[in-house]
């Protein structure tokens, strides 16, 4: 192999490549291959297990060296985000790519198959991946078939999907077999439900499952969204088509996962917290972009439930300016329903509880709301003013809500009763050593409440984000909300990631609202770690 003047960036990658196909390597052959020192091999080996964590999945080890010891559909689905994500870890055949993308394309377009771009887009990497990889003898084989298959009815069967992917044999570019066929049938009827399956056929157990989501999450948030039609119906097919993706161990890639996190830190907490109780029955893990995905149909039922924006317009000039103006403004902010009018002798008596900012067409002395003041002919520069005020004021308010982040009270002595600077060594460790520090009324609720903690860490690890790991029970063997936070020295391995700060949740089932402040508490810890050290240090005082 000449590869002694590869950089260190292709190599990692191609070590990355050679792992992802099964091989096993140790750090003395790939210092000699390499023509690089075995620290060298070290840090790429770093480097490369960060890669696998983007969806959960770890490398192993044993006396033949370093391995990947998961199965191909695991392989596809890492390498599906890459290049969805459009990082450089492997070689695409573009021309394959747009080849199956055409057909597939064609082929939605002359049945009239209605399926979201993103979606589309998910399923022909997909079929890509099994193409590419099968070409070089990596096929998907299929193991304990259909474990949601109590909830289905015979997808394998849907002669649509399966006309779609002989679109491709048609075109002579592969032939799928019986075990591809049947997951890509999941991942595609996963994504488009609403057009393979009528809604009053999914079991009303799923149904009243989705009311119970909706009812902890409005119960966390402190905003009743239980009487949103739409939410539920929303929630029912999203969650519909992924457990039918969980059933071909895919995911859809978020996009804007991040800028959810960031945007709407404790509704995401919320949501992620309750998707925790809903997966469970069906022994299903969560990735972010999925609890991302739900997040914000949750935030688009807060949106409607918000108070209509109202804008104050003061004028002097009569009800044809007004008029005139009003319909300027309503160009640019269609979002505004209601424009009041009032003159400057009638404003100082005016009650502006309900108004987000005044528009003036003359200087005032007002202080209780921002004033934009205007030209009467409202220019283009006027415009924008008004614009601007409107995203400070209106759409970034969450965002800078987050930012001045506080205590409320409750929450405060909650916490400031069990912070713990400490050092352990494994998670078990940990783990018992809070389980200990808890106060239970009798042996049998206490080891309830433990088992329940760990049948969810066997199942999902809570790992949250940024060494952050969230561990948390069944509600039915919590007699008191508390919270125990755990800071440790060094980060130790919490499932497939290393966490140093852990925050073990009991919370009632009445006390389900106490889970917003905590969650928006950690999400800000997150984003600054350093700032949820100091806080800690500053309670525990």
């Amino acid at each position: 192999m000449n590869t002694q003047y590869t950089d260190s960036k292709t190599r990692r990658l191609h070590i990355f490549g050679r792992l992802l196909n099964y091989e096993h390597l140790s750090y003395q052959q790939l210092s000699e291959e390499y023509f690089v020192s075995r620290s060298s091999i070290a840090n790429d080996i770093s480097y490369i297990k960060k890669l696998f964590l983007k969806e959960d999945l770890s490398l192993t080890f044993d006396n033949s060296g370093t391995f990947f010891a998961g199965n191909e559909i695991q392989v596809q689905k890492l390498l599906k985000r890459f290049i969805l994500q459009h990082e450089e870890v492997m070689d695409i055949d573009d021309s394959l790519l747009k080849q199956i993308a055409d057909v597939f394309h064609k082929a939605i377009e002359k049945r009239e198959i209605d399926i979201p771009e993103s979606h589309i887009e998910n399923i022909v990497v997909s079929i890509y991946l099994i193409i590419a990889r099968s070409k070089r003898g990596y096929t998907i084989k299929l193991e304990n078939k259909n474990q949601l298959s109590h909830l289905f009815f015979e997808f394998d069967k849907y002669p649509i999907v399966y006309d779609l992917l002989k679109e491709i044999e048609k075109y002579g570019i592969y032939h799928f077999s019986s075990d591809e066929v049947q997951h890509l049938t999941y991942l595609i009827v996963g994504s488009g439900l609403r057009f393979f399956l009528k809604d009053e056929k999914i079991p009303f157990s799923f149904r009243d499952r989705i009311r119970a989501l909706i009812k902890k999450v409005s119960e966390g948030l402190n905003i009743k969204l239980t009487q949103d039609e739409r939410l539920e119906e929303d929630l029912v097919v999203h969650l519909y088509q992924l457990l039918l993706r969980t059933d071909a161990q895919t995911t859809i890639v978020n996009p804007l996962i991040d800028e959810i996190k960031q945007t709407y830190p404790s509704l995401f907490g919320v949501v992620w917290f309750a998707l925790s109780d809903f997966c469970k029955p069906y022994q299903i893990k969560l990735s972010d972009d999925e609890v991302g995905f739900v997040a914000i149909h949750f935030q688009a039922a807060v949106e409607r439930l918000k108070k209509t924006n109202k804008i104050l317009f003061v004028c002097p000039n009569g009800i044809g300016t007004s008029s005139y103006v009003s319909a300027k403004i309503r160009r640019i902010l269609p979002g505004i329903n209601s424009i009041e009018t009032a003159s400057t002798a009638k404003l100082k008596s005016m009650d502006l509880s309900n108004i987000d900012f005044i528009i003036s067409t003359i200087a005032i002395n007002e202080h209780r709301r921002p004033v934009v003041t205007i030209s009467p002919m409202v220019t283009a520069k006027d415009m924008k003013k008004i614009m601007n005020y409107y995203i400070d004021l209106i759409i970034c308010n969450e965002e800078k809500m987050f930012e001045q982040f506080e205590f409320n009270y409750e929450t405060k002595n909650i916490i400031s009763r069990d912070i713990i600077f400490d050092n352990f060594f494994t998670k078990k460790e940990a783990l018992d050593y809070l389980f200990e520090k808890q106060n239970f009324s009798n042996k049998l609720l206490k080891e309830n409440f433990i088992a329940s903690v760990w049948e969810r860490e066997n199942l999902q690890s809570t790992y949250f984000d940024n060494g952050f790991a969230v561990p948390h029970g069944n509600p039915a063997f919590v007699e008191k909300t508390s919270i125990s936070v755990l800071i440790l020295d060094k980060a130790i391995s919490w499932g497939n990631q290393m966490a140093d700060i852990i925050i073990l949740l009991l919370i009632r089932e009445e006390d389900v609202e106490k889970v917003e402040p905590v969650m928006n508490l950690i999400m800000k810890g997150v984003r600054d770690k350093n700032w949820f050290i100091s806080k800690m240090m500053e309670l525990k005082e």
